[in-house]
Parts: C-alpha cells; sequence; structure tokens
C-alpha cells in the first residue's frame, strides 16, 4: 500500500484522521519501520525522488501497555509513555502517536491530549499523530506547524484506500 505524505519544517506535524479500518495504525507503522530502516541504514522501498531524515529520537506510541502487575490501565500506560516524550522531546525529534488521548473519558482525554500536541509543537518535534477528536482536528486547523491528514475507506470493498489524502511525495524534511 503506497504512502504519500510530507513533514517539513513548516508542517512538522501530522494529524491523521479517519474512519477504523481505514489503515491509520498500518501507515503510522510503516512511516515508523522506514525511518528506522533507513537510519540503520538499510535500503528502504521508497521512491526514487524521497527526501529522508536522520532524527536524534524516534518515540513510539502504539498500542496497549496495560499491565495489572504495575498498576496501569491503558490510560495511565499512555499518559507515562507521554511524559517521557514531552520530557526528552526536540527539534531532531520524530513522534509517532496512535489514538491519541484514548483509553479514558473523551472530554478528558482530548484536553489533554490536545496540550501534550501544543507543547510538542512548541519544541519544534516531527510527528505523525491519529486520533478520532474533534477538538485535536480544530486545534490542527488553527495551529502553525501542524496539518490536518485524513483516510479515507472504501466502502464498496471494505478495506483502506491506496494512498492517503494528504500529500504527493513522502519526504521527512528536517531542517
Amino acid at each position: 500500500m503506497p504512502l504519500t505524505l510530507q513533514l517539513n519544517t513548516a508542517e512538522r506535524i501530522l494529524l491523521v484522521s479517519g474512519p477504523n479500518a481505514g489503515g491509520k495504525s498500518v501507515m503510522l507503522k510503516t512511516v515508523g519501520l522506514l525511518q528506522l530502516m533507513f537510519q540503520a541504514g538499510m535500503l528502504v522501498p521508497c521512491a526514487d525522488h524521497s527526501i529522508m531524515s536522520i532524527f536524534h529520537n524516534v518515540f513510539v506510541d502504539i498500542g496497549d501497555e496495560q499491565s495489572i502487575e504495575n498498576d496501569l490501565s491503558t490510560y495511565s500506560s499512555k499518559l507515562k509513555n507521554m511524559q517521557y516524550v514531552t520530557d526528552y522531546a526536540n527539534g531532531k525529534t520524530l513522534v509517532l502517536i496512535d489514538e491519541f488521548g484514548s483509553g479514558t473519558d473523551p472530554a478528558l482525554g482530548g484536553a489533554i491530549a490536545e496540550s501534550i500536541l501544543e507543547y510538542l509543537n512548541r519544541k519544534f518535534c516531527y510527528g505523525i499523530i491519529t486520533t478520532h477528536y474533534s477538538n485535536l482536528k480544530i486545534f490542527a486547523t488553527q495551529t502553525k506547524g501542524i496539518i490536518n491528514g485524513s483516510m479515507a475507506f472504501d466502502y464498496k470493498n471494505l478495506v483502506p484506500p491506496l494512498q492517503t489524502r494528504t500529500r504527493q511525495t513522502w519526504q521527512l524534511v528536517c531542517l
């Protein structure tokens, strides 16, 4: 499934929304894998004109790290991860977060996620974040450095589309 997206100094954080089963998590995992492969010196399956950057940090929050043994609920484990990210993120960081703010009451999760997103944007990090929260989509529309993207869903064939509807080329440009 080809991906087309671009991040640069003016549009560093891509906030991706869309229906469940629309491919958001797959896209996020693909970007993370390609970035780590690139940074490890491996050849990556990208178009010839692709531009990628080296990041000092790549922080990923995908999935559920709930732990009964450590008294961590889904949301508290996500908050713990976000604390680490906010402590160490900077302009040479790529942040990949799936279902930002999930695991708690949507009003609380959305508000906390918006605060963290604002903080990450002020630290000039790069990132791709998936969400269903309307407040984050509105915040992205009103905030420099963050852009909205969306995934579509082919309801006829019940599969994600072949491309996102965000950008025309695959570039992570960190200047």
